[in-house]
């Protein structure tokens, strides 16, 4: 099964965005930790997740760290609004990555998808 590729751009993406915010506030070997844990439980790529289920992704967040989860979706957040601009309050961020419904799994590809387009042109 081969994917499309605007679904490995917008992986991308949120990988870039959760290795710069993590290794910006925590060190890479905090994110390298995230990241291996993540992969350990999901068997993939945890962007993958990240994008097409984010709900699923912040429950394995929080079972790995407990109440540090909202911590980490909150510096992903405060990444899209200082670095790249995103109009969405880090509050409203992690609730978006909590509640994990198509409403806001679509409103989190639109951000991806703004990031990613902002880059190419």
């Amino acid at each position: 099964m081969s994917l499309s590729k605007g679904k490995v751009a917008l992986y991308e993406v949120a990988r870039k965005v959760f290795e710069e915010a993590t290794i910006a506030a925590l060190g890479s070997d905090v994110n390298a930790v995230i990241m291996f844990h993540l992969k350990q439980k999901f068997g993939k790529d945890p962007s993958e997740v990240f994008v097409e289920d984010p709900g699923a992704f912040y429950t394995a967040l929080k079972e790995i760290f407990g109440a540090g989860a909202d911590g980490i979706i909150s510096l992903v957040g405060m990444l899209l609004i200082n670095k790249y601009g995103v109009t969405y309050s880090t509050e409203n961020f992690v609730n978006l990555v909590v509640k994990g419904d198509k409403s806001s799994k679509d409103k989190l590809g639109e951000i991806l998808s703004h990031i990613l387009q902002e880059a190419e042109s």
